[in-house]
């Protein structure tokens, strides 16, 4: 689900680059700026980059157990979906400092005028996702300072968005409910 997220974002971020600034490659892609052992990643170099910062459990909308029946009398409970946000980092790595910026602006442009994405508007979601929405989250500089260095990374220019709603739901049937056949008791009642 979260692969599936990412790559519709960069897909429509690179149609969005194509369009707007003519260029005819993809310059968005999903990924790391560095490799887990501490190397430079290869991939990178004169790219805007997304990265999963943070996954977050969104506890404000807790969902009720849900119910799914395959078309006979049994009625199965299923666990409650999983709903996530996910922070990622938008960052730019040209060897041009100001084409750099240039294009995150583009970016940046692409994702104000739209915010939030629907299957309905965009059929080239896939499923099982349904509705992404994305707003700018601002962060203090030390914290900046603390993931940047965490990441093992030189800075770059970049911004952090927060994705929101992205829903997880396991379509394994958790326990089965028998179906009512009948009224229990009948009482005469006169």
């Amino acid at each position: 689900m979260i692969s599936k997220a990412l790559a519709f974002l960069t897909n429509f971020l690179n149609q969005e680059l194509r369009l707007n600034s003519g260029v005819d490659e993809d310059l968005v892609i999903a990924g790391s700026l560095i490799n887990p052992d501490g190397s430079i990643a290869e991939n990178v170099e004169n790219k805007i980059v997304v990265s999963v910062l943070n996954i977050e459990h969104e506890t404000f909308m807790k969902s009720p157990s849900a119910h799914k029946t395959d078309g006979g009398n049994p009625l199965g409970k299923l666990t409650p979906p999983i709903n996530l946000n996910l922070y990622l980092m938008v960052s730019t790595n040209f060897n041009s400092y100001l084409n750099g910026l240039k294009i995150l602006s583009s970016v940046l442009t692409s994702l104000q005028a739209n915010p939030y994405f629907t299957k309905q508007e965009h059929p080239t979601m896939q499923q099982p996702l349904t509705k992404l929405s994305l707003e700018i989250y601002n962060m203090p500089f030390t914290e900046l300072i603390h993931i940047w260095s965490g990441i093992g990374a030189k800075y770059v220019p970049s911004i952090v968005y927060k994705m929101r709603m992205m829903t997880i739901q396991e379509e394994k049937i958790k326990k089965e409910i028998p179906a009512i056949t009948g009224l229990g008791n009948k009482t005469n009642l006169k």
